[in-house]
């Protein structure tokens, strides 16, 4: 697997820029949320003990997922505001934050695919390698 500490600081890294850019645009409850899913990635880091690295893909694949429902929340805010127009109001425009929270989202998509493919592949040696086979 790639490594763990630099895809968890890539994560934390995208989630704080895309914290500041929501704290930025006056978006104060969203930047909190934003904020609270950005503290998996920080307590992925200060994971210890012996199953340190298995805690640590939990948080990558959990705050992974947080963010593609953030981001897939605000696309599907913005397609159902196309529905405005049929009695005159306005299509929600995406701003800057919003955009950063979309790359932040399709890094979070294929860092779940990774580690979902990763771990199924992990999982299989291991118990191949403890019962002497793959299947029971």
């Amino acid at each position: 697997m790639r490594s763990l500490n630099r895809m968890l600081l890539t994560m934390l890294v995208l989630s704080l820029i895309t914290f500041i850019s929501y704290l930025l645009s006056d978006e104060i409850i969203f930047s909190l949320v934003i904020l609270s899913f950005s503290m998996v990635f920080f307590f992925g880091f200060r994971e210890y003990g012996t199953a340190n690295y298995s805690f640590r893909v939990a948080h990558l694949y959990v705050g992974s997922i947080l963010f593609s429902i953030a981001a897939g929340y605000v696309l599907l805010a913005h397609l159902i505001s196309f529905s405005n127009l049929i009695i005159g109001d306005e299509v929600y425009k995406l701003s800057l934050a919003d955009a950063i929270l979309f790359i932040t989202g399709i890094y979070s998509v294929i860092n779940v695919i990774y580690i979902k493919k990763t771990a199924l592949r992990t999982d299989v040696g291991i118990q191949k390698n403890e019962k002497g086979s793959c299947c029971s």
